[in-house]
């Protein structure tokens, strides 16, 4: 075999063996649109070198056979090409893909009769065999067809190119590939290169170039090739080389080592063949599992455990520092900077970086040529493929100065699904763990796959945060409502244990009648600004709330009682300037009633903040309203020497009304009169012992006077039986509770006593009624009414039993401390009736 003829055997194969190796590699790649097309162009430049391989070896079932696969692939490489482009570059229509799609088929067809190329003829000339063909005058047809069909792929990646979908940079691969091809096969028929393989060689050379093409668009990965098959392939290719060369050496060697085994040399090269294959095929596994799978495989690793880390949390905060912790760890040296977007203005803007020293407030507005450029590509590029692009030439001068500065090297969009929810600009040229390989690709690679489980952990906690917000706030002022607001003062009060909090509540004076006389549109406009007043007066320091329709409170941490009623003049004010502003005089009656509580001046609990606020709110409506009104503890002094008459001014205003009430219970049961009277003494003088406030302690006493009011409705036999009630007499009773509400809410100016009527037979351990609540929840006025009327029934004498002694009275109040009685509330009220301050009404019948 002569030199000629060794050269269309080795170059083909070598040529059909690289075209397999990257056919298996492609195969093993995820699959879509593009991949597919680079499948099928190399299948139809493997059909053409393994067809001039074979042909050229005479291998069964003939050259002729040969040929036809032959040209068939090399008159369909130029419409695969084209629809490899068509795909590259995401084009749209495809009327002029089918029309080539049509006219390459006719030309294959017409060419399997010999109308363009004749089928080869083999003459031996000087030993040496050739194959001689048949050119028609009409092969310029398929010739102009091809120049057409790569000027077409040529065009769609110039207009990709001009609408900024991909830059001309990414082409060069490509360029160079067709470059080389076309030169070869054209070279194949000109008598001087007629002798050598060079069209063959060029296809091999071509689908190098665009493997490396789809590479470095991150399509395909190098890892591909450490898979089984191309591994199998790879080493099937360097046993080949090495039988080609050394076969006649070989075989000299073992017919001079062993001359009596000649008969069994095919059988022994078969097996060496084999196992050298098998040795070498588990050698390259091994160095290309070292030096491409090894680096995948802690890529994965990382991307596993941030993917772990990430489904833990649905806090947008917590996400966000995963992922700049990740970024920090693994790109050392380098600088990333995470840009959110932001849903009401659609711009990105920066939520962190690795350097906290960089962290600012950059962003990228919605129509920055950067983001949409990566809108329309959907995946990570480069900084010099970003400039090779028309978005950076349209970039003003400040925007690509900021860019330099920040020195990126890196961009990459964090999508979920076709919505960009982030991008990261990574900065430097640093080399870390997670990209041994110095190859920004390898590199983008890797981070795109940690974007991947970003972007969906990002939507996640967005859409949480969203239903988070909407739970959390009103949605007519964007304020916080009532229930996020009350368990947000908690966690204030415990940071605030050893400060001080303030709360302040604000209500519209006459709100109702506002809306009545403006619209309810003008009434909720109203509300609108007012809380935008309120959030922008509180500037940080406090935290705001529409706690009901009409009302607002304001949280004080380590704010004094004095900072709260500062605030609420400086709202006072807005308001005053607001209705002055709106043009109609009418307007100006619209004012607020504020009350100030604080804590530890006043109230001990969370449940007494609001209690007193509420207090102080009830006392600045019944006072005048248009008042901000501090909740204050009397001293002892201060409150002996207050007139009787001023403190009992809100009770004579309905005492006939009550009078009238507790007399009509007394005519089904006579003991209840008296009764309520002392509970109502009592219970007041339980919370002027606590220093509540004198109008407090008069809500308490009328709350007294007024708390078995529903007995009414009682049946009086169940209201006067001497032995014990049954279960259902017992729940009928109970019911008197539910009754007194009943009548209450109809009282002109006294649904002020309802919280304390309601909540007199709760128990401290929660195994009260109605409502069953427990503790510090229980309003102090329903505590303080509970502890007297208790006393009260235990040293009276009823139809049912006699009178116990005071002092057995205090001892069972003593043993129920903390199970039925407020053990702090308790204690006091045992040491008023022993210290004699607390007159004692045992005589009652």
């Amino acid at each position: 075999m002569t030199l000629n003829e060794r050269l269309f055997i080795v170059v083909p194969l070598v040529s059909l063996i690289c075209n397999l190796l990257l056919l298996l590699t492609v195969l093993s790649a995820r699959k879509n649109r593009l991949v597919n097309s680079f499948i099928v162009l190399l299948a139809v430049f493997t059909a053409w070198t393994a067809g001039s391989l074979f042909m050229r070896m005479t291998v069964w079932p003939g050259p002729s056979f040969w040929y036809a696969v032959s040209i068939t692939g090399i008159f369909l490489v130029p419409f695969v090409f084209y629809n490899f482009i068509y795909c590259y570059t995401d084009a749209k229509g495809s009327f002029v893909r089918v029309g080539l799609m049509i006219c390459w088929a006719v030309i294959t067809v017409l060419n399997m009769s010999n109308c363009f190329i004749t089928d080869p003829h083999i003459t031996i000339q000087n030993g040496e065999r050739r194959f001689e063909y048949g050119i028609s005058p009409w092969v310029a047809v398929p010739i102009l067809l091809a120049v057409f069909t790569f000027w077409m792929a040529w065009h769609l990646a110039a207009r990709s190119c001009r609408e900024g979908r991909t830059s001309l940079h990414q082409y060069t691969p490509m360029i160079v590939g067709v470059a080389v091809m076309f030169a070869g096969t054209v070279s194949a028929v000109l008598p001087q290169m007629v002798s050598l393989p060079v069209d063959t060689f060029s296809c091999c050379l071509n689908a190098i170039c665009l493997y490396y093409m789809l590479y470095k668009r991150r399509i395909v990965q190098l890892r591909s090739f450490a898979t089984n098959a191309p591994v199998y392939v790879l080493a099937a290719i360097c046993s080949t080389l090495v039988l080609v060369n050394w076969y006649g050496p070989a075989l000299r060697f073992y017919d001079h080592l062993l001359p009596d085994y000649r008969s069994y040399r095919t059988i022994v090269f078969a097996v060496a063949f084999s196992a050298f294959t098998m040795l070498l095929c588990s050698l390259l596994r091994s160095l290309m599992g070292n030096l491409l799978l090894k680096s995948s495989e802690e890529q994965e690793e990382e991307v596993r455990q941030f993917s772990v880390a990430v489904n833990r949390t649905l806090h947008l905060e917590e996400l966000l520092g995963l992922y700049r912790d990740f970024l920090q760890q693994n790109l050392p040296g380098q600088v990333a900077r995470v840009f959110l977007k932001d849903p009401a203005t659609g711009c990105y803007r920066m939520q962190g970086s690795t350097e906290m020293a960089l962290a600012n407030r950059d962003a990228l507005p919605a129509d920055h040529p950067l983001v949409q450029l990566l809108q329309q590509t959907g995946h990570g590029i480069t900084y010099s493929e970003f400039s090779r692009t028309r978005g950076f030439r349209a970039m003003w001068q400040q925007e690509r100065r900021r860019l330099e500065e920040m020195d990126v090297t890196m961009i990459l969009p964090v999508l979920s699904g076709s919505e960009m929810v982030a991008i990261t600009l990574v900065s430097g040229q640093g080399q870390g763990r997670a990209h041994r390989h110095a190859s920004l690709t390898g590199q983008m690679s890797f981070l795109e796959s940690t974007a991947a489980v970003l972007a969906i952990a990002l939507k996640n906690a967005i859409l949480y945060e969203a239903l988070e917000k909407k739970a959390q706030h009103d949605p007519l002022t964007n304020l916080y409502n009532r229930s996020y607001f009350q368990d947000h003062i908690r966690e204030e009060f415990e940071q605030c244990r050893h400060g001080q909090l303030s709360l302040l509540l604000i209500s519209f004076d006459d709100f109702r009648l506002y809306n009545e006389l403006y619209g309810s549109g003008e009434g909720d406009l109203i509300l609108q600004r007012f809380a935008q007043a309120l959030s922008s007066l509180a500037d940080g320091r406090g935290t705001v709330a529409r706690y009901s329709g009409r009302e607002f409170a304001v949280s004080f941490p380590f704010g004094s009682a004095a900072d709260a009623v500062a605030y609420a003049e400086q709202a006072r004010r807005w308001l005053n300037e607001e209705i002055l502003r709106s043009g109609e005089k009418t307007r100006k009656f619209l004012t607020f009633s504020a009350g100030v509580s604080s804590y530890p001046a006043c109230a001990g609990t969370v449940e007494e903040l609001f209690t007193y606020a509420n207090m102080a709110v009830y006392s600045a409506k019944t006072n005048g309203k248009n008042k901000i009104i501090r909740y204050k503890k009397e001293s002892e002094d201060k409150r002996i020497a207050h007139s009787l008459k001023s403190k009992r001014a809100l009770a004579e205003n309905c005492a006939s009304t009550i009078y009238a009430l507790t007399a009509a219970i007394d005519a089904k049961d006579h003991y209840t009169f008296s009764h309520s009277n002392h509970v109502a003494e009592y219970a007041a003088a339980l919370a002027e012992a606590l220093q509540l406030d004198e109008e407090h302690v008069e809500i308490i006493r009328q709350a007294g006077l007024l708390h078995d009011i529903g007995k009414i409705g009682t049946p009086e036999a169940i209201l006067t039986k001497t032995s014990r009630l049954t279960r259902e007499e017992y729940e009928i009773v109970k019911q008197h509770v539910e009754a007194s509400i009943s009548m209450i809410r109809y009282l002109p100016s006294l649904d002020y006593v309802i919280p304390s009527v309601l909540g007199h037979h709760e128990r401290w351990d929660g195994k009260g009624y109605p409502r069953g609540i427990a503790g510090e929840s229980i309003p102090i006025g329903a505590r303080c009414l509970c502890l007297a009327d208790s006393f009260d029934a235990m040293i009276s004498r009823r139809s049912y039993k006699e009178a116990m002694s005071v002092q057995q009275a205090l001892e069972e109040i003593r043993r129920n401390l903390g199970t039925q009685f407020d053990p702090e509330l308790g204690r006091v009220f045992i040491d008023l009736v022993e210290s004699g301050r607390m007159q004692v009404f045992q005589d009652t019948v």
